[in-house]
C-alpha cells in the first residue's frame, strides 16, 4: 500500500500544488540526468559475465554445433569488438556534445528553467543510458575475447549480443538526435507545458472564512522556495490533533528564515516532524508542478518580447497555453469570503492554492510584458473573452468571468496607454469593446464592475 501512494504521488506531480516530501524526493531521484546511466553502467557487467558463463558451459558450443555463429574466427570477433567499443564510445561522445549546444542555445533563447524539465525527459536520459550500457558490455566483450583461442572459447553469443546493442544504439542515435532538434521547436515545449499545468488534482474546495485565534506556528528554518506540502503525512501526524491547521507558504513561493509555514489553533507536540513535510529548495524547480509550469509559460513569453529575441508570435502560443491551463483550472476558483480547505479534512485551511493564488500574479506580469506588443494584448483579451464565453453556461461561474474581465481590462488599459499608434489603440479598444458587450449582453456587466 505504501508503494502505491508513493507512486501515485510520483505519477500526479505536473499538477498538483500539494506534493509530499517523498514523492519530490523521489521524483529529483527519479527524473536526474545520472540516475539511468549509472544503472546502464552498474548493469552492463552483470549482463556481460552472464553471457559469458552461458558461452563458457554450453552456449557456444550449441551455436557451433547450429551453424549460428556470426563471426568465423576468434581474432574476427576480437576484432569486431574492438570496432563496438570504439563506435559507441563515438556515438556516446557525439550525443553528450549535441546535447549540451542544443540545450545552450534552446535556453538562451527560451529561458534556462526549461533545462530541468529537458533533463527530466525520458528519452534523453534511457538514451544515454543505452549508449553507456552498449559501450561498457563492447569492451567487456573486446576483453574477453581472446583473438589466438579455439573457437569453442569464443563468447559467440556476447559477441552477438554486443552486434544487436550496436543496431538498437543506431537507431536510438537517430531518434535522439531528432528530439533534440525538436527542443529547439519552442512551439513543442510550450505545447508539454500547457499539458502538464494542466493536471488539477480535485482535492480541496471553498469553505467560509472565520476568525481563529492561533495557538502556535512552525517557521522556516531556512530560506528558500517551498518545493512540495506533504499533506497526507501531516494529516497523519496531526489526525488527533483538535482545531484548525493553516499551511501559510505555498509550493513556488519564496521564505525567509522564520517565516511562518504552519499556524496551528491546538500546538503540536510532535513539531521536529512537521518540519520535514515541507521541503525548501534553493531554487524553483519543475517539481513544484502547476504553479511552476504556469510561471514558466509567462517567462518564455516574456523572454520572446525581449528586444534581443522578437519573437511576438512566441508569445501568442504562450498565451494559447495559457487560456488552456486556465480552463483546466476553472474548478479550483474560491470565493472572496471562502478560504481553500482539503476536501477530505477542513480543518487543514490552504490559502494561497486556489486559482486567484496560482494565475493572479503570472497574468499580471504577462501583462506587463504583452502591453509593449499590441498583437499579443489583443490576443491575450480575446483568449479572456473565450474562456468566459466557454464558463457562463457552467454554474456559480459569474465570479470567475468578473475576475478575468478585469484582468482584460487591465491588459487593455495597459496596451492602450503605451501604444504610440493610433491604429494600434483603436484595435485595442475594438477587442475589449466586443467582449465588453458580450458581458452586457449576458447581464454580467454590472455584476463585473462592481
Amino acid at each position: 500500500m505504501k508503494k502505491n501512494e508513493s507512486e501515485n504521488r510520483l505519477a500526479d506531480h505536473s499538477g498538483s500544488p500539494l506534493q509530499g516530501l517523498r514523492g519530490w524526493l523521489l521524483h529529483r531521484i527519479w527524473a536526474s540526468y545520472w540516475l539511468l546511466p549509472v544503472i546502464g553502467v552498474a548493469l552492463a557487467p552483470i549482463v556481460a559475465l552472464t553471457l559469458l558463463w552461458f558461452d563458457r558451459t554450453f552456449l557456444t558450443q550449441f551455436l557451433i554445433e547450429n551453424d549460428l555463429n556470426i563471426v568465423a574466427t576468434a581474432e574476427t570477433a576480437r576484432d569486431f569488438a574492438g570496432v563496438a567499443a570504439s563506435v559507441a564510445a563515438a556515438f556516446i561522445t557525439l550525443y553528450f556534445s549535441i546535447t549540451l549546444i542544443v540545450i545552450s542555445m534552446a535556453a538562451g533563447n527560451l529561458g534556462v528553467r526549461l533545462i530541468d524539465r529537458w533533463l527530466e525527459k525520458k528519452l534523453v536520459r534511457v538514451s544515454i543510458s543505452g549508449l553507456a550500457f552498449t559501450l561498457v558490455t563492447s569492451l567487456l566483450a573486446m576483453i574477453a575475447t581472446d583473438a589466438d583461442a579455439p573457437m569453442e572459447r569464443v563468447p559467440l553469443s556476447l559477441i552477438g549480443f554486443t552486434l544487436a546493442l550496436l543496431m538498437i544504439s543506431i537507431a536510438m542515435l537517430a531518434v535522439a538526435l531528432h528530439d533534440l532538434g525538436r527542443t529547439m521547436f519552442v512551439d513543442t515545449s510550450i505545447n508539454r507545458l500547457a499539458r502538464d499545468a494542466g493536471q488539477v488534482p480535485d482535492r480541496f474546495k471553498g469553505k467560509t472564512v472565520e476568525e481563529i485565534q492561533w495557538a502556535g506556528t512552525i517557521e522556516a528554518q531556512k530560506a528558500g522556495y517551498i518545493e512540495g506540502i506533504d499533506v497526507e503525512r501531516l494529516r497523519k501526524l496531526l489526525k488527533d490533533l483538535p482545531g484548525r491547521v493553516r499551511i501559510c507558504a505555498s509550493p513556488g513561493q519564496h521564505v525567509l528564515r522564520g517565516q511562518t509555514l504552519i499556524a496551528f489553533e491546538t500546538m503540536p507536540a510532535n513539531e521536529g516532524d512537521l518540519h520535514a513535510c515541507i521541503p525548501i529548495g534553493p531554487c524553483r524547480s519543475n517539481s513544484e508542478g502547476a504553479v511552476f509550469q504556469i510561471r514558466l509559460l509567462v517567462e518564455i513569453a516574456a523572454r520572446a518580447l525581449s528586444p534581443a529575441i522578437n519573437d511576438f508570435y512566441s508569445a501568442i502560443a504562450c498565451a494559447d497555453a495559457l487560456a488552456e491551463a486556465i480552463m483546466d483550472h476553472r474548478k479550483t476558483w474560491i470565493a472572496d469570503d471562502e478560504i481553500a480547505v482539503l476536501r477530505d479534512d477542513e480543518r487543514f485551511e490552504l490559502p494561497g492554492q486556489d486559482f486567484r493564488g496560482l494565475f493572479q500574479d503570472p497574468l499580471s506580469a504577462f501583462r506587463q510584458a504583452a502591453s509593449q506588443y499590441p498583437s499579443v494584448s489583443i490576443r491575450m483579451i480575446g483568449n479572456y473573452h473565450r474562456i468566459c464565453e466557454n464558463l457562463a453556461s457552467e454554474d456559480r461561474s459569474e465570479p470567475l468571468i468578473g475576475f478575468l474581465a478585469t484582468l482584460a481590462r487591465e491588459l487593455a488599459h495597459h496596451a492602450e496607454s503605451v501604444s504610440t499608434y493610433e491604429c494600434d489603440k483603436r484595435d485595442i479598444r475594438e477587442k475589449m469593446n466586443r467582449f465588453e458587450d458580450w458581458l452586457r449582453d449576458n447581464h454580467l456587466y454590472l455584476r463585473d464592475a462592481a
